[in-house]
């Protein structure tokens, strides 16, 4: 069904606080058949296309806990191969949560408009979010869902996802 996300392919800079996730350090709904997914070489920097599905899910979480009362962000770098327009009709949706059991902070992102070719971070802006002081588990659980439609797509490429600490 699903590849599993690859430690190998997530990099993370301690210095600077940041995680960038290529696409095989994603777990990828449907991602280890091809038929759905064109999942990139291992250790290459291209993107993930999708092929067809009826359901996107994509999910990510840092293996180590992010610092507490630190606020950061989160995006993703995609762009599309071809209009399709089921885009049109149903949203993505980015999730943040800090802690299994911590509270999600969601962000709706409508792709019908996207350009064909063009790279775009989304959402605009960044999904910022807090780590509460007194949070017990602080490791970030995010991903980008799609409003069910039931209807298939493609033409969506995932080139990375990345999580910051913002400036103090």
């Amino acid at each position: 069904m699903s590849e599993a996300a690859d430690p190998a392919e997530v990099e993370h800079d301690k210095d600077e606080g940041r995680w960038r996730f290529k696409p095989r350090g994603l777990h990828i709904t449907w991602s280890s058949n091809s038929s759905y997914w064109k999942m990139p070489e291992k250790g290459t920097d291209g993107p993930a296309e999708l092929m067809a599905v009826c359901w996107l899910e994509i999910d990510g979480s840092t293996s180590e806990p992010l610092s507490k009362g630190k606020g950061y962000a989160l995006s993703f770098k995609i762009s599309m191969t071809k209009q399709d327009s089921v885009w049109k009709e149903g949203h993505v949706f980015m999730l943040a949560k800090v802690g299994k059991k911590g509270i999600a902070k969601w962000e709706k992102i409508n792709l019908g408009d996207m350009r064909i070719g063009n790279i775009i971070e989304i959402p605009y802006g960044k999904l910022r979010f807090e780590v509460p002081k007194k949070a017990e588990d602080t490791r970030l659980y995010f991903g980008l869902y799609e409003l069910w439609t039931g209807k298939w797509k493609e033409g969506l490429q995932i080139h990375e996802a990345v999580v910051e600490e913002m400036p103090d």
